[in-house]
């Protein structure tokens, strides 16, 4: 299976504020050698003008995060943008806090398996990414068992990020195994230790066991590696450009 490396967007979000910023930040994306991305952190940008610059500079958007709200209420024009986008996968970047208990994870699951249904509806798909606290207790039960028991696995998927399943005491490989046929991004983030601090970094320049994860990736049936650096001491295009030439020497595309 071939491996894509993306690049999410989030990582460059401060140059990414403006049209005229997108652009050049996409040219510099490509000129590292990145073909897809995810659309997340941008500033204001009419779908339209969006897809044009993508098109330009020959990207793909594989996925977004969207706005909790959005969803809620202008489900119908999330939908339309992504079809404009000619993006599948619609995200949700975390859970809002009021859902943090263990009636608000079933209250979420059921109402995105709402929302994830119709998206399915229209040729999409709902992901939705995790953090750490998902892997804290709600009663007898982790947060994200709950997400993943009461949501529809078919149009309900998950953008499993390595670095916050790591940081929440839980093995991304693990993850992703349970997580089977249900993983169509995942978000590689690295974890190192300075200053008796957990800092994101570059993929391969931290600790976390990066054979293994791969392995699993392939396994769960990944199909998009999106490179994400939240913050961190290198500059975020350096950091996207450390990051795609370790995987490159590991044989992604």
């Amino acid at each position: 299976m071939t491996r894509i490396t993306g690049a999410q967007l989030y990582t460059i979000r401060d140059y990414a504020k403006t049209p005229e910023g997108i652009n050049e930040s996409l040219r510099k994306i490509k000129e590292i050698g990145y073909t897809t991305v995810q659309a997340s952190g941008l500033g204001p940008i009419p779908a339209e003008e969006l897809a044009a610059i993508v098109r330009a500079h020959e990207l793909e958007i594989v996925i977004t995060h969207t706005p909790y709200n959005r969803f809620v209420e202008d489900l119908d024009g999330v939908i339309k943008e992504h079809h404009t986008l000619g993006c599948g996968i619609a995200g949700l970047g975390g859970l809002p806090g009021e859902f943090r208990s263990a009636e608000g994870y079933v209250a979420f699951a059921k109402k995105f398996t709402a929302i994830a249904d119709e998206l399915g509806k229209n040729g999409l798909k709902f992901s939705y990414h995790n953090h750490h606290f998902e892997f804290q207790k709600q009663g007898d039960k982790l947060g994200m068992d709950v997400l993943i028991e009461q949501t529809n696995p078919e149009t309900f998927l998950f953008t499993l990020d390595t670095y916050w399943v790591q940081a929440g005491g839980a093995n991304p490989s693990s993850w992703l195994r349970k997580l089977k046929g249900r993983v169509d991004a995942i978000h590689l983030k690295d974890m190192t230790i300075i200053d008796e601090q957990q800092i994101m970094t570059e993929i391969m320049a931290g600790n976390l066991e990066w054979p293994e994860i791969f392995k699993a990736s392939e396994e769960a049936g990944v199909k998009w590696y999106l490179v994400e650096r939240d913050a961190g001491p290198t500059e975020a295009f350096d950091s996207l450009r450390i990051s795609y030439e370790n995987l490159k020497k590991l044989g992604f595309k």
